[in-house]
């Protein structure tokens, strides 16, 4: 199977009938507590949304038992389908899941500040350059936060893996055979990365995917 990255935006879960129709749907009870836990408004959007794009995306594939696991580093895998890999994400006002036949790494980033105290701790000399060197700094900045950390969601280590022992500017590869597959949406930017393969399908999930 190829690669796809759903993207949704949460916004019209800030309609009350529809964020408590979409806790309704959710399939897995720790991700319903988690939701209504969470002290923000915002941020109970966008594990909602998580979730319900994650459970919507994995059907699509074909995955109709949804048992999850937990690897090493907490990284989540479908239980009794080992063959689907799958990684989520969310930023802002958007929430993104890639599912696929082989191991992903994906994020979303609303756009951020070009930060040089963050980047000096989080992008080598080489990459501070680079975003020197680009028209829209900030831009630069938030794109390479979404490439770097897709590579770390690649790999399921986490922030264990220092995130100054590898490059990921346009250019550049952390690794031999791993790319990154790009789109973006009104103030945030997407990556999906991957080892080499088919190319990835960005789509927009349709509005109320979780109540058809």
């Amino acid at each position: 199977m190829g690669t796809t990255c759903w993207i949704y935006d949460v916004t019209e879960l800030e309609s009350e009938e529809l964020f408590r129709a979409g806790v309704a749907a959710l399939p897995w009870k720790e991700r319903r507590n988690k939701v209504e836990r969470l002290r923000f408004d915002k941020d109970r959007r966008l594990s909602l949304g998580a979730g319900l794009l994650c459970a919507w995306s994995l059907r699509q594939a074909g995955a109709s038992d949804l048992e999850l696991a937990l690897g090493p580093h907490k990284k989540p895998y479908l239980a009794h389908v080992p063959h689907l890999h799958y990684n989520l994400s969310h930023s802002g006002t958007f929430v993104i899941c890639a599912v696929s036949g082989e191991s992903v790494g994906a994020d979303v980033q609303e756009l951020h500040a070009n930060d040089a105290g963050v980047a000096r701790i989080c992008y080598t000399a080489a990459e501070q350059r680079w975003i020197a060197a680009q028209d829209d700094a900030d831009w630069a900045f938030t794109r390479l936060w979404a490439r770097k950390e897709s590579y770390l969601k690649l790999l399921g280590t986490g922030l264990s893996k220092d995130a100054l022992s590898f490059e990921a500017m346009p250019g550049a590869s952390p690794e031999e055979g791993v790319e990154f597959c790009e789109s973006e949406r009104p103030g945030h930017a997407i990556c999906v990365c991957m080892r080499v393969g088919d190319p990835v399908e960005f789509a927009d999930a349709p509005s109320r995917f979780w109540m058809a």
